[in-house]
């Protein structure tokens, strides 16, 4: 299983985490991108400010939702996230209630056979005596350890680098609801490559990362 196809929507058990909340009043950032881009303007004033605070407490909790929302709609990742939540009794998930479980128990949680493996190897990468926590390596770095991980591609990372580490510069056309949400916005063709995305986003710079939160809103 390969992650480098993939799509993000809002899921309302991880808004909480990561205080993501619509007021009226926007942010400099915010008000950077509508002065930059008049289209992109519509979308952030149709969805009010959104204040975004990453949960880089959580590293592993945030790597489980991640590969939990792969390829699947909000609702359903939603609904399983939150089963395994609740199975553990848990606000937020530790590397070491999967110690003892091998795939097929993690499996039973609601998840396919390639996902629990992911999540299983995830728990092991983070129990090791040898790991070094996330947010302090380099991008090499960061992206050489997750990409040794089963299941864990391209897309994941940038979620996490998004969600977890709070960067702020971050935008990927091969995540299906960006693709959507500007085709909706009238910002890019339907019929339009993959680069024509990228290479429209790259006018967002510094901030795609906030462009992608408001393009996400846009389509929930």
């Amino acid at each position: 299983m390969d992650d480098t196809l993939c799509n993000f929507s809002f899921i309302p058990i991880f808004q909480n985490s990561l205080r993501i909340v619509c007021k009226l009043k926007f942010s400099k950032k915010e008000e950077y991108l509508r002065q930059k881009d008049k289209k992109l303007r519509k979308v952030i004033d149709a969805n009010g400010h959104i204040a975004f605070k990453p949960n880089k407490k959580n590293q592993f909790d945030t790597l489980v939702w991640i590969v939990t929302s792969q390829f699947i709609s909000t609702k359903a990742a939603d609904s399983i996230f939150k089963n395994i939540r609740q199975h553990f009794n848990s606000d937020f998930l530790n590397e070491k209630y999967f110690k003892n479980l091998d795939i097929y128990e993690i499996k039973k949680l609601g998840l396919n056979t390639n996902k629990a493996r992911t999540i299983k190897e995830i728990s092991e990468l983070f129990i090791n005596e040898n790991f070094v926590d996330l947010t302090i390596l380099n991008n090499d770095d960061l992206r050489s350890t997750l990409l040794k991980v089963f299941g864990i591609g391209p897309w994941s990372i940038n979620m996490f680098e998004i969600f977890c580490l709070g960067k702020l510069d971050i935008f990927t056309s091969k995540d299906a609801g960006l693709r959507l949400a500007m085709n909706k916005a009238g910002i890019i063709n339907l019929e339009s490559n993959w680069d024509t995305y990228d290479n429209y986003a790259a006018k967002w710079s510094p901030f795609r990362t906030i462009a992608s939160l408001h393009l996400w809103k846009f389509v929930d």
